[in-house]
């Protein structure tokens, strides 16, 4: 016996949470009292009450206090476009298109030409560069448009790679320092995911929570080991700053858009 319900309704919730450990569970209605008693395998007795008590927790928790990140469009659309644009870039590359609007610390802080930050987004170094920023970071890219929306996930993903090169110019100025690529917006796309996790989780206060910035967390490690770390070889092009820059940006712009739109949320629930 795991639980006694005094309605089918509350009995079938607990159930729900059984099969969703993927555990068999079944229910006996007692005549006498009628009340509906749960049970399960004994084995996993403690487990199951340990998570009907997380399970209580939860459903205690006020309803202002409830952030649910809403699924949007995954902006299929966008994407297109993106692997378009690149696409239509890299054939056009040049080593003279590369000079004048790649990132450039010096270009940048020296001479005012800000728009490298932007326009490096779009230029890559080799076909295998091209590939894996639009593959992997496409990924990363739809979960952000599904869970920001389309057109405010992908204003997002570029303004992280956009402040990341930034970011990462303003530390290594007035030292050189050139780079291309979009995977500085690949992994500001996964610090946005990480933020919004961490907004659910915060509003929530459930640690279980934090399962939706744990694993764009684990992603990005094995992205940037899959990636190289350079080992500070500059043939290896690898800009592990510029990757973390736009990690970190992505996570402040994530959890900055999921705890005012919560706040607005909050605001139209008590609107009369």
């Amino acid at each position: 016996l795991v639980g006694e319900f005094d309605s089918l309704q509350q009995a079938n919730e607990y159930a729900l949470v059984v099969l969703a450990m993927n555990l068999d569970c079944w229910m006996q209605m007692e005549a006498q009292d009628r009340r509906y008693r749960l049970f399960a395998e004994r084995v996993f007795l403690v487990a199951i009450e340990e998570e009907f008590r997380l399970y209580a927790e939860e459903q205690a928790v006020p309803g202002d206090r409830r952030l649910e990140v809403p699924l949007y469009r995954p902006g299929v659309e966008f994407f297109l476009l993106w692997i378009l644009v690149l696409g239509f870039v890299f054939m056009n590359q040049t080593e003279a298109l590369e000079d004048q609007f790649c990132s450039s610390s010096v270009g940048i802080f020296t001479h005012g030409e800000w728009y490298r930050a932007f326009t490096s987004l779009f230029l890559h170094g080799d076909v295998p560069h091209l590939v894996g920023n639009l593959l992997v970071g496409g990924i990363f890219c739809v979960f952000v448009a599904h869970t920001l929306g389309p057109s405010l996930g992908w204003i997002a993903i570029l303004a992280c790679g956009t402040l990341g090169n930034i970011l990462t110019s303003w530390i290594h100025y007035p030292d050189p320092h050139l780079s291309l690529g979009a995977s500085t917006a690949t992994f500001g796309a996964l610090g946005l995911l990480v933020g919004a996790g961490c907004a659910v989780a915060w509003r929530a206060r459930s640690v279980r929570r934090l399962g939706g910035a744990v694993l764009p967390v684990i992603a990005g490690s094995i992205l940037l080991g899959w990636l190289g770390a350079g080992g500070g070889d500059p043939s290896a092009r690898v800009d592990v700053l510029a990757h973390v820059m736009g990690f970190g940006v992505g996570a402040l712009i994530g959890l900055t858009i999921a705890l005012v739109r919560s706040n607005f949320q909050v605001v139209e629930s008590l609107a009369p």
